[in-house]
């Protein structure tokens, strides 16, 4: 009974965690620093993980990843109007990033589709730590959303291990470790930042 209701928080903060950057985009009216790439592939990876929630019976995994991938698709949409590129083309790579992975969980199981579901993410998180490191403007970046997946991934770790969920427990330990890292470069940048403001 706790580690479902656990389940469900996880999803309701995963769910949050898209909010943020979204919010961020709207105020600033800018997508500065953000990364589509990163935006792209988890509008892929959670579209996977909702069929998998099916397909082990969690609900906890079904509706708030259909509701992430949409999200995490509008977001996608905001950052490319904003910098003037074409939409519909940057969809077909997340499209088949999300059939890859969902065959991939129908035919070799959850063990290879964790591994192969965490690529993707990991590839989108370490655009956002590549952009992060070297873009000159983080204005259209979200501590929120930085901190919040963080906290995300900590509990689908947690409740992986918990359910023996194998997927959750390769793909979300290894998101642990690579948001940690953005939050970090993240606060250490900001930080540069006001001291050269203050200088």
């Amino acid at each position: 009974m706790f580690i479902e209701v656990f389940g469900w928080v996880a999803a309701a903060l995963g769910v949050s965690s898209n909010l943020p950057q979204l919010i961020r985009i709207l105020r600033e009216r800018t997508s500065a620093g953000v990364s589509v790439q990163l935006w792209q592939v988890t509008a892929a990876s959670t579209a996977a993980w909702c069929v998998h929630g099916f397909l082990v019976s969690a609900p906890q995994m079904q509706w708030p990843n259909l509701l992430m991938a949409a999200l995490s698709s509008l977001i996608v949409v905001m950052v490319l109007r904003d910098r003037g590129e074409p939409v519909l083309r940057q969809f077909l790579l997340p499209t088949a990033v999300a059939a890859l992975l969902i065959g991939s969980n129908l035919w070799l199981g959850a063990l290879v589709f964790g591994l192969l579901v965490a690529v993707p993410q990991l590839v989108g998180q370490f655009s956002q730590l590549r952009l992060m490191i070297g873009a000159p403007d983080l204005t259209g970046v979200s501590l929120g959303y930085l901190s919040v997946i963080l906290l995300v991934q900590t509990m689908w770790f947690i409740f992986g291990l918990a359910t023996v969920d194998w997927a959750l427990i390769v793909c979300a330990g290894s998101m642990v470790v690579i948001c940690s890292i953005n939050l970090a470069v993240y606060l250490v940048r900001r930080a540069q930042h006001r001291v050269a403001l203050a200088a």
